[in-house]
């Protein structure tokens, strides 16, 4: 294999990659042996013809033909391992050369890795770690949510006045100065009055109606609202009341407790503080991990970064978010609705977040090689199993994680995992 290599760009190269018959014969007896399971050869059975028969029966080119893919994605591998190029990304290809019993010449154009010319110094760098602890109004909250989930409602008799002991089920418009505000009308409302409600004034104005009640309220938006140009708003509330139920909330106490296992509501709130101890530890862990990895992207320096690797990744994000929607059972295209966006606008939105994946991957792997950081075909292999287990009864799935592309994306898991830990030990102030 002769591999000669040009530089195109600061980010791209182009290799020019010729293969002798000798080199090129393997691929085309394997691809031979794939197309006789496919084709009748006379004289041999499914698969087992010789390369000279199926090239006299379907000619040679048709062999050669099928032997491209395989033969280039293989020696592309070599040819890159040869150069000792770091790329990124699909390789642009295409063959300069085939003809049958001559060399094999195709050309690949590939994206570089970037360098981090400038690292972060990650060694002298802190975050601060923030408090895990389970406070007595985490705990009060805990312990409303598990009343409310015990909580039963009736259908409240006819003429029942609501009061800030029910639930009111309104259908809701919202304007301002007569027109409809974007997003402020509901059918269906449950308005729980013996809790919060992000419009106070609205729920003050509800009590006392009864089941078939229509009234305008005037209430002001919190200055705090979270839809800036709402913040200190007066609007005009359309409430019809279309159902109440009276609400049998359950008295948090020992009884309480045995209803749900616990022995009293001293042990229930002591199993409380720990579950909620156990998701601080976790959220804490991944605040940390995202707010140390940022903030060594953002003060190291790169190389130029191929539009290629950016779009990658916000292929990836695209697809993580699609399977996230429909993993909730919603379609995709009715959650771009939700948002009123197009693909390209969601797609525009998620590109600094995208450029930012890519710093904290650049990142990670010059740090591994700082720090020395590998992987070893055990923890792999032990990687490989737990996956296996965990598809035992998808046939397909199981193929897909026992292959050598799965592996390497392990491999690279593993070793940010281990990155971040590292990070973590150094960097974190307790």
């Amino acid at each position: 294999m002769i591999v000669s290599s040009e530089s195109i760009s600061k980010t791209q190269v182009k290799l020019t990659i010729t293969l002798t018959p000798n080199e090129v014969r393997p691929f085309l007896e394997k691809a031979a042996t794939h197309i006789s399971e496919h084709v009748d050869v006379p004289g041999f059975r499914k698969g087992k013809a010789t390369y000279d028969a199926v090239a006299g029966n379907v000619g040679e080119m048709r062999v050669l033909e099928e032997a491209i893919e395989p033969m280039v994605r293989a020696m592309l591998v070599d040819a890159v391992k040869q150069e000792d190029i770091a790329s990124v990304g699909l390789p642009s290809v295409d063959v300069e050369k085939m003809v049958p019993g001559n060399e094999f010449v195709f050309t690949a154009t590939l994206s570089l890795m970037p360098d981090v010319k400038k690292l972060a110094p990650y060694k002298k760098l802190t975050i601060d770690a923030k408090s895990v602890e389970a406070y007595d109004e985490d705990i009060e909250k805990a312990l409303k949510d598990l009343s409310r989930m015990q909580t039963k409602e009736a259908r409240a008799l006819a003429g029942h006045a609501i009061t800030d002991h029910d639930l009111a089920v309104i259908d809701l418009n919202i304007t301002k100065d007569l027109v409809p505000i974007e997003g402020g009308q509901s059918k269906g409302a449950r308005v729980y009055m013996n809790e919060d409600f992000y419009l106070p004034e609205l729920k003050e104005g509800v009590l006392g109606l009864k089941e078939g009640d229509e009234k305008t309220i005037s209430v002001t938006f919190p200055k705090e609202h979270f839809q800036k140009h709402l913040a200190g708003q007066k609007v005009a509330c359309a409430v019809k009341v279309n159902e109440v139920y009276t609400l049998d909330v359950p008295a948090i106490g020992d009884a309480f407790a045995k209803t749900l296992g616990m022995e009293s509501v001293v042990a229930l709130r002591e199993q409380l503080a720990a579950n909620i101890v156990e998701e601080n530890k976790a959220e804490e862990s991944t605040r940390q991990e995202r707010e140390l990895l940022e903030l060594l992207a953002t003060k190291s320096v790169y190389s130029e970064i191929p539009d290629s690797m950016v779009e990658s990744e916000l292929d990836k994000m695209m697809h993580e978010l699609e399977h996230s929607v429909t993993r909730q059972g919603a379609s995709f295209e009715d959650y771009l609705k939700s948002v009123k966006k197009s693909v390209d606008e969601l797609r525009a939105g998620m590109r600094d977040d995208a450029l930012m994946r890519v710093k904290v991957s650049l990142v990670l792997r010059t740090i591994a090689k700082e720090e020395g950081v590998m992987v070893d075909d055990g923890e792999l292999d032990e990687a490989v199993k737990k996956q296996v287990k965990f598809f035992d009864v998808n046939d397909e799935r199981q193929k897909q994680v026992q292959a050598p592309e799965y592996r390497d994306y392990l491999a690279y898991r593993l070793r940010n995992q281990k990155v971040v830990e590292v990070l973590k030990a150094m960097m974190v102030k307790k």
